[in-house]
């Protein structure tokens, strides 16, 4: 089998469990209104580190668009996608300059910037504003989720071959990452 087919076949196995770690953790409620630990992250951050930035950005949007399907709440795509794309290009640029920056506070700061984007959105959209009151926990709550998906896709990639295709890795290869 080619590299690429491969490639192709792992980012549908990772949007797959992005989507289904979406689900799940769309099944607890959450403390604060639109908190979530973000842990389907880990499969998006993982395809930008271990396949390239093209997968991680196909994972994501197929991500947002069957999780909101699939959870029921179309309207979620409206500001999940945006902040997801805006976040994860952040992210890759920093993953860019991987000698500065480890996955946990690349993914932190994704994290932190994409819970920020949503409520922004939100409160733009509904025209609810005192939704912003929930800024400082989301960010919290996004910071921490966000360490916990960089740890575990640290740890992942360190103890995988490189596959060859991600720069990030290539680079960093020597336990930077």
């Amino acid at each position: 089998m080619k590299t690429g087919t491969k490639k192709t076949a792992l980012a549908g196995l990772l949007a797959a469990l992005a989507i289904t770690a979406f689900t799940i953790e769309n099944l607890f409620p959450s403390v604060v209104p639109g908190a979530r630990l973000g842990i389907s992250n880990a499969f998006i951050l993982f395809a930008a580190v271990y396949l390239g930035y093209g997968y991680a950005f196909t994972v994501l949007i197929v991500k947002a668009v069957v999780g909101s399907l699939l959870t029921g709440n179309v309207f979620a795509v409206t500001y999940s996608l945006p902040a997801g794309l805006v976040s994860l290009a952040i992210e890759v640029l920093l993953l860019k300059r991987g000698e500065r920056f480890g996955l946990p506070a690349i993914s932190a700061t994704g994290a932190v910037i994409n819970a920020a984007l949503q409520n922004l959105t939100f409160c733009v959209i509904t025209g609810q504003a005192e939704y912003f009151v929930y800024a400082p926990y989301l960010t919290l709550i996004g910071a921490a989720g966000g360490l916990i998906v960089g740890l575990a896709v640290y740890f992942s990639v360190k103890r995988l071959p490189p596959p060859g295709g991600s720069d990030y890795i290539n680079n960093n290869r020597e336990d930077k990452i």
